[in-house]
């Protein structure tokens, strides 16, 4: 059989490549020195960039600055993370106002064969007679809001009888009382200083 030839020539083969290969003296030498002179890689460089120790100066006013807007991150945050419905607390009603008081908010439900349709939500005491809706081409409702920063549930009344979550928006945890609502959250206003740009 010729199988037993070939297994030969394959074992000398790779008895071969398994015996250690002859390099020219000074081999390692220069690898090294190569790859010591090799340029790093971007990540190795912005790695020991981040690594390395510097010195930062903030003014005075730039400290107040960072402050101030860490304080508005922590308001944010808790206005998030409270599930009250209803007032924000005086505290907190300032600190709102100083991020730039009431953003309009459209409202919109798609509903054909509704005689009348109104929001409402925690920003109007689920009063649902305070903010009527307006029909527009093809059965399409909308209202503007002006809401402060902050998080609210709402729902559409609908024939002022039937409470709809609003379908284009997120779906509130916990809804009370069986009615389905949404939730809408409220940015502050970023203001731009004349001639400025973000």
């Amino acid at each position: 059989m010729h199988e037993s030839g070939d297994d030969a020539l394959i074992a000398r083969i790779a008895d071969t490549l398994r015996g250690p290969a002859a390099l020219s003296p000074g081999f390692e030498a220069r690898v090294l020195a190569a790859v010591r002179a090799a340029p790093p890689s971007r990540i190795a460089a912005a790695w020991l960039w981040l690594h390395e120790p510097r010195a930062v100066a903030i003014s005075p006013l730039g400290g107040l600055a960072m402050a101030a807007g860490l304080a508005g991150l922590m308001l944010v945050g808790v206005m998030q993370g409270s599930g009250e419905r209803g007032a924000v607390p005086g505290a907190q009603a300032a600190a709102v106002a100083a991020l730039g008081g009431p953003r309009p908010v459209t409202f919109v439900l798609l509903a054909p064969q509704a005689s009348a349709v109104a929001v409402a939500g925690d920003f109007n005491g689920w009063d649902a007679a305070r903010m009527p809706m307006v029909r527009g081409a093809s059965g399409l409702w909308t209202i503007e809001v002006p809401l402060d920063p902050g998080r609210y549930q709402y729902a559409f009344v609908v024939d002022g009888r039937r409470f709809v979550a609003d379908p284009a928006a997120p779906r509130a945890a916990g809804d009370d009382f069986g009615t389905p609502s949404s939730v809408v959250t409220v940015g502050a206003r970023v203001t731009v200083p004349p001639g400025g740009s973000l």
